[in-house]
């Protein structure tokens, strides 16, 4: 192999491996992307629920107190004073701590995710670099390469013939 194609042998794998770093490391931050839009998916889904699950509980607490309503009102019971109405009071009291509760777990599972898509969009913005900074150093790991094979140092010289010349191989 003459000196030109081996150079241009060295060069070509050069850049052949520094493109190869940069694409894995695109492909890397696109994976992570995709991820941080699922977790972005799941926190609005979390919150959507917590909210239906809110409402919920507030209408079974409004259906409670109504059935309370109703059978103290068959027992001929006043449902606006006393101790009737203390029962309801309870009863919403309740049932406003659970809706309360719902929505604080619907929002501390939201932000649960929305911390994981913040460490997917990150891992993926490191990937990237990671995959640039490979690239950087098969580059320069190329031009030593070559500077080598140019200027002795290394096992492998370019020869006057042409190729690499290997000083430790006997012919």
């Amino acid at each position: 192999m003459g000196a030109t194609a081996a150079i241009g042998t060295l060069v070509g794998g050069t850049a052949l491996s520094a493109y190869s770093n940069m694409k894995a490391g695109r492909e890397q931050q696109k994976m992570f992307e995709r991820n941080a839009g699922f977790a972005d998916w799941q926190a609005a889904d979390a919150t959507t629920r917590g909210e239906v699950n809110e409402k919920r509980q507030r209408q079974a607490t409004e259906g409670v107190i109504g059935a309370q309503r109703v059978s103290l009102a068959t027992q001929g019971v006043d449902v606006n004073l006393g101790s009737s109405l203390d029962v309801q009071a309870d009863a919403a009291y309740l049932g406003e701590l659970d809706a309360l509760t719902i929505r604080s777990n619907a929002a501390k599972e939201a932000y649960g995710f929305k911390v994981q898509a913040q460490d997917y969009r990150l891992r993926g913005k490191y990937a990237k670099q990671e995959g640039v900074m490979n690239a950087v150093q098969s580059i320069i790991g190329g031009g030593s390469s070559l500077l080598l094979a140019k200027y002795g140092g290394g096992p492998y010289t370019i020869s006057n013939a042409g190729g690499f010349a290997n000083p430790e191989v006997r012919r």
